[in-house]
């Protein structure tokens, strides 16, 4: 019989190939993200922690403030009956619940012990992950904008009448089948922590993998996530010893991949002119301005605890179809769950980046902050509030392994200085 280690390193792999599973997935048994691997790693914790005892197990108060945010949404879910009973029951939607979720994969990655080999395997498919994205990227760009995309998207995209503004199509690469923002909130993440490994590890071959990345949040169209690649490219401060030197060189790259990529652009006779005219210059500040009219005309009615949704009809006749929600993610987050629930929220947000930032000065491994301030950067203009999706998953994955391995060998270190002073 496996241990329950040998389940979770396979549960690991699996996740690394999420983007596959989905597709598969969606085609077959047609489950989503959270129940494939939601429900699974739910199951995995109340495992581990029978077997480990809630007494020996790892307790850290990021995982105390997720299950506040899971309580204070499921509050609101019983107090309005919204979701739970739509979801089949309070039991499916606890295994299903992303919010829940996330507190089980956080006791999880605090309480297993993470092997170099299942780090090694999750490197290698993530790389793979990369080049394959990349390259269905090029099939959307030059061929097939749909080319392996769920139908919703495609549906979705002729409702917003920009099925023939090539400008306009949202192309989601190989990550359409485990949520439509996920090319940005997941791919870049990834993208990051493959950066990360090339500098650990000075394969520095990886780094052109890593410029020709960006053709995926370009032919996503989004802006904000072409801004948020530069993000992932963080992990390049760590190219040389010093830090002027490295800030030169993440320079020089932010450089070289725009005279690539615009040459290449040119090559294959892109309208960069109209792109730029149409796309980039085109007017997104109304709905920023439109989002904050919003807020102030109706956060001060429910100011301490929200109004328990997203939209509500005074909400959706105010904003009159100028846009489809209230465009930025915090401002939103305040409508919705109130000065309470957002402190609770935006302060888990804010201690996972405490303890990204700390492993990453620790031990120089960039890859799992960046994923994480890829994702704050994106609610400045998405509204996404799930934790528990691929990227940041396994940025947690790489960042629990890399503070392992600075303690075992500051461990190490300590028993040798010991050791040496007894003789």
């Amino acid at each position: 019989m496996y241990k329950i280690t040998s389940y979770l390193y396979l549960y690991f792999i699996a996740l690394a190939f999420a983007p596959l599973v989905a597709f598969v997935s969606y085609h077959t048994v047609d489950m989503g993200f959270n129940k494939l691997y939601g429900a699974t790693v739910t199951i995995l914790a109340f495992i581990l922690m029978i077997r480990k005892g809630v007494k020996y197990s790892t307790i850290d108060v990021l995982l105390i403030f997720a299950l506040g945010v899971y309580l204070y949404n499921l509050g609101w879910d019983i107090i309005l009956n919204q979701r739970t009973l739509e979801r089949k029951g309070f039991v499916h939607d606890f295994f299903v619940n992303p919010y829940f979720n996330i507190v089980a994969f956080i006791y999880v990655i605090d309480n297993y012990k993470i092997p170099d080999t299942l780090i090694r395997h999750v490197r290698l498919i993530l790389i793979g992950v990369v080049a394959v994205a990349c390259g269905v990227s090029v099939i959307q760009l030059i061929g097939d904008p749909f080319f392996l995309t769920p139908s919703e998207v495609v549906e979705y995209t002729r409702m917003m009448g920009a099925l023939t503004n090539s400008f306009e199509i949202r192309r989601v690469s190989i990550f359409g089948y485990l949520d439509n923002l996920q090319e940005t909130i997941s791919f870049l993440p990834i993208v990051a922590i493959v950066t990360s490994h090339a500098i650990r590890r000075k394969k520095y071959y990886l780094l052109l993998l890593v410029m020709f990345a960006f053709i995926v949040p370009f032919g996503n169209n989004y802006r904000y996530a072409q801004l948020a690649y530069f993000v992932a490219l963080l992990p390049l401060i760590e190219i040389r010893k010093s830090k002027v030197q490295s800030v030169l060189i993440i320079t020089g790259a932010i450089a070289l991949v725009g005279v690539v990529f615009v040459g290449g652009l040119y090559l294959s006779d892109f309208d960069l002119e109209a792109y730029v005219r149409e796309r980039v210059l085109s007017d997104s500040a109304s709905t920023r301005l439109l989002a904050i009219e919003i807020f102030n005309k109706f956060f001060y009615r429910n100011p301490w605890f929200g109004s328990g949704v997203h939209l509500t009809d005074e909400v959706i006749a105010a904003i009159a179809g100028r846009s489809s929600q209230i465009h930025v993610g915090y401002l939103a987050h305040l409508y919705s769950y109130g000065i309470v629930g957002s402190i609770i929220a935006f302060s888990f947000w804010l201690m996972i980046a405490r303890r990204f930032y700390r492993t990453a000065v620790r031990t120089h491994f960039w890859g799992s902050l960046a994923g994480i301030l890829i994702y704050l950067w994106a609610n400045v203009t998405q509204v996404y509030y799930e934790i528990f999706c691929y990227g940041l998953t396994i940025a947690f994955l790489f960042d629990r392994y890399y503070y392992n391995k600075w303690i075992d060998e500051n461990n190490k270190q300590v028993e040798e200085d010991n050791l040496q002073s007894s003789e």
